[in-house]
């Protein structure tokens, strides 16, 4: 984990950094201001130069593929998942299709142009729905939160797995019921994408990204599976990707529990908006997978950083 420059640990008063979050004594300075309690609060991670960034961001990102596969998301050569480059914001970094995601390092990962998804360094293939996908949403959309020329609906990270529920739900033709807490991270902020078969060039991938809003977090890719966006990080695109799939499973239960005549009891809308402002935004998202972070470096001792 970088630590933050002098001068921001002084404006910051980090007190400690663990190995995957620091915290601070400066309430104000945290996102997690209002919904923490104690003497410190969470803040987000700080780098010297956008080459430590980088080297942040690849190890982050071959820890969400372990953290996957721990959830069972690995099914066969499906699946792949990116973040773009920091120091070359027109490049992006994503997996080698048959690599097990449970033994990706940060130096088997390849790295894609945006422009078209060409590969500029690394040897292995990669899948080619990755390439006309990622390539595709990283041009739509811009760079994300906190970047240079960047905004709230650009992304700086991408995920996309074939899990068990929400493969089965991407066939229902309709977004999550806000039926609990955890659906209102959701809310207006599923994408519907039509299923248009295989995904093998660029125009299929811009096609996708077309139905992507500013503002969704994932697009349910019909007969498919989910693709999650992350506007700030690799580690809130993979929450997304992994709460969306524990909605689902909640939705298909609650779904076949519903008896003939009975109707589900919805949440008020606005308080699934504040519930979406608490526990729906992109720092949340990123803190959300940091006790997975932590498990999976754990089981890893390192070799994740190879």
């Amino acid at each position: 984990m970088p630590v933050p420059t002098s001068s921001l640990r002084n404006a910051f008063r980090t007190i400690n950094v663990s190995s995957n979050f620091p915290f601070t004594q400066n309430i104000a300075a945290s996102p997690f201001a209002n919904i923490q309690r104690g003497k410190t609060r969470t803040i987000m991670p700080t780098f010297s130069s956008l080459e430590a960034e980088r080297v942040y961001r690849k190890e982050h990102l071959a820890l969400v593929f372990r953290i996957l596969h721990r959830f069972g998301f690995a099914e066969g050569v499906a699946g792949h998942c990116s973040v773009r480059d920091p120091v070359q914001p027109d490049k992006f970094w994503v997996n080698p299709q048959g690599k097990s995601f449970a033994r990706m390092r940060q130096s088997d990962l390849i790295q894609c142009r945006v422009e078209d998804g060409e590969i500029v360094e690394g040897e292995l293939p990669v899948d080619a729905s990755a390439t006309s996908i990622h390539s595709q949403m990283y041009k739509a959309a811009g760079r994300g939160i906190g970047q240079e020329g960047g905004s709230e609906g650009g992304v700086e990270s991408l995920v996309h797995v074939h899990s068990p529920y929400t493969k089965a739900f991407s066939a229902l033709n309709r977004t999550l019921d806000m039926i609990s807490q955890d659906a209102c991270a959701f809310y207006n902020q599923q994408a519907l994408v039509p299923f248009a078969g295989g995904v093998f060039d660029n125009q299929e991938g811009a096609r996708i990204a077309s139905f992507i809003g500013p503002h969704d977090k994932v697009a349910i890719l019909q007969n498919h599976g989910l693709l999650s966006v992350g506007r700030l990080s690799i580690d809130e695109a993979a929450w997304w990707q992994i709460n969306f799939e524990m909605c689902a499973k909640a939705q298909i239960l609650a779904d076949s529990a519903l008896r003939p005549g009975e109707k589900f009891v919805f949440a008020q809308e606005q308080n699934i908006l504040d519930t979406r402002e608490e526990i729906g935004s992109p720092e949340m998202g990123w803190f959300c997978l940091s006790a997975y972070v932590e498990d999976e470096e754990w089981h890893s001792k390192g070799e994740h950083k190879l």
